[in-house]
């Protein structure tokens, strides 16, 4: 069997490799069956029957069939093996590195294996490869790379130098895993873990809260009943409604507010305008202008409670990204979901502020994830679309940074559903968004009349992604 031309190389690049070799992997041999030149039978040619140490043994036995046995190994490994001379260009490219990196051979071979390197992995390729101009090997090192379709992926790769047969240091061979979903599934498992003491955290902590506030609403109440000079019950008053502020945040958190009240036929308007008057405190004090567009709309079978956090959430999160002051805008209308073509409403959340990178975008909606430090828990936005999801909805996101049309847009698409189709059960949580809810810590301070004033300020349409909503 020939392998001639078997793993593509550039020219110039002398034939001994017999430093590649390919990880093991947990598959079936189903590699080639090579034949030696005196016509015996040899042992498939697959990424895990043989290791760097029989490769090395192969070559010193019997050198005239070493580069085709090589040759074949390399060609039929789920791995990318890549070579590349001491400058870093790219020699050989096998069919596993398109496999895992999305480029041919022909897109790849001549160019400089600092095109995969993720931009902020650069410095760390070069010092690789210092190493192996020394002399020296990288073992099992894992760092970020670009697939062809703009995507990162996580790899672990073994970088060797490879030598010819006079002993001079000629290039390197790399060696690469695509590691991604295991690492994702490992990361998956900590938040889990996180989650799940995070919510009985939270549920302790407020159930114990609850205790005290019991004995305080009981003695309010006997005061009320006392004769009071005018200024005493004014400040009864507001201690009553900021009790009730702290009651509501603890009975949220413990769950009541989404187990006492199911899910029910709602007007989207109300739900906004409710999520509104909840940061009516910072937009009393901002320099927030916010404009409004509802259109007429049947009532949508909701969890009230649910979509009223979210809403809040990302009201919260643009009034974040607007602390100079800015434009809100809050549109509700007709839609219709454009894969399942299923009809429905969409709610969008649109502001001037600051915007978000493309990097922050891909890792917004993941858990423990926050661009506020110690001021954020990373949990907003990840439960958000958990309840979006519940719903049978989709929430989608669009930004810019540009100085002259800064802002970002959340579209929330919620289907039309009845009492019949959703998904919602009574008898406990189906999700880690149920398990874990969120206390919306802005509550109204004031009545709802007052907010008005600051919801129909006409905008003055400069950002692009304002404008878009």
């Amino acid at each position: 069997m020939s392998t001639s031309g078997s793993v593509p190389r550039a020219n110039g690049v002398e034939e001994e490799t017999e430093t590649v070799e390919s990880s093991p992997k947990t598959r079936e041999s189903s590699g080639p069956t090579l034949w030696t030149p005196n016509g015996k039978q040899s042992q498939p040619a697959s990424s895990n029957s043989l290791d760097s140490r029989s490769i090395a043994r192969l070559w010193q036995e019997e050198p005239d069939r070493s580069y085709a046995l090589l040759a074949a190994i390399v060609e039929s490994s789920d791995d990318a093996i890549i070579s590349s001379d001491l400058d870093g260009t790219i020699t050989s490219w096998n069919r596993g590195a398109e496999r895992v990196f999305g480029y041919t051979a022909a897109e790849m071979l001549g160019n400089s294996t600092s095109e995969l390197a993720s931009p902020t992995c650069q410095e760390d390729t070069e010092r690789v490869l210092e190493k192996i101009r020394r002399g020296e090997s990288v073992d099992h090192y894992e760092t970020l790379r670009r697939h062809k379709d703009g995507s990162e992926i996580i790899v672990s790769m073994t970088v060797s130098p490879i030598r010819n047969s006079s002993g001079i240091l000629i290039g390197a061979s790399k060696v690469s895993r695509d590691i991604t979903n295991t690492r994702r599934a490992e990361q998956s498992m900590r938040n889990a873990d996180k989650l799940a003491l995070a919510g009985r955290m939270a549920a302790s902590i407020a159930h114990e809260i609850n205790n005290p506030l019991e004995a305080i609403t009981n003695l309010l109440y006997l005061v009320e009943h006392e004769t009071l000079s005018d200024e005493a019950r004014t400040y009864l008053t507001l201690a009553q409604h900021e009790l009730g502020r702290v009651s509501h945040i603890a009975s949220q958190t413990l769950g009541f507010f989404r187990n006492n009240r199911g899910p029910s036929s709602t007007l989207l308007s109300e739900i906004v305008d409710s999520a509104l008057s909840l940061h009516l405190g910072r937009l009393t004090t901002s320099n927030v202008a916010i404009h409004r567009e509802y259109a007429p709309l049947a009532s949508l079978f909701v969890h009230q409670g649910e979509l009223r956090q979210v809403l809040a959430n990302l009201i919260g999160n643009a009034l974040d990204a607007m602390p100079a002051g800015g434009r809100l805008r809050v549109r509700i209308r007709k839609a219709l979901d454009p894969v399942t073509k299923t009809s429905g409403a969409r709610i969008i959340i649109a502001d001037t502020g600051t915007g978000m990178n493309r990097a922050t975008m891909r890792q917004i909606f993941e858990p423990f994830y926050t661009t506020k430090g110690s001021a954020g828990t990373g949990l907003g936005l990840w439960v958000s679309s958990q309840i979006v999801a519940r719903h049978k909805g989709h929430i989608l996101v669009r930004s810019s940074q540009s100085p002259q049309h800064s802002g970002t847009v959340f579209s929330i698409f919620l289907p039309h559903l009845t009492e019949a189709t959703s998904s919602y059960s009574e008898e406990g949580p189906a999700s880690p968004s149920q398990q874990l809810s969120l206390p919306i810590a802005e509550m109204p301070s004031t009545s709802r009349e007052d907010a008005s004033r600051h919801t129909h300020a006409e905008p003055d349409p400069q950002s692009t992604a304002y404008n878009a909503a």
